[in-house]
């Protein structure tokens, strides 16, 4: 089985999920800036891809309401 190439980078993905923990909403303006479809960017954002990546901690202060990643 061939091994498929990633079309995110560790640091993009970091990256990206820390821009959406800021606040960062719109996959379509996500997706433009790294060149990938909506659906890689926020798979990769809410955790369904680069599994192996931690997520960003939970907000404080706000009502101990957590990010949207669970």
């Amino acid at each position: 089985m061939p091994i498929r190439k990633r079309k995110l980078t560790t640091e993009q993905v970091l990256e990206a999920r820390l821009r959406f923990a800021a606040g960062e909403r719109e996959w379509g303006k996500l997706s433009r800036d790294y060149g990938v479809s909506r659906g890689v960017i926020k798979s990769a954002v809410m955790g369904e891809t680069f599994k192996e990546l931690p997520m960003p901690p939970k907000r404080s202060g706000l009502g101990n309401r957590p990010f949207p990643y669970g």
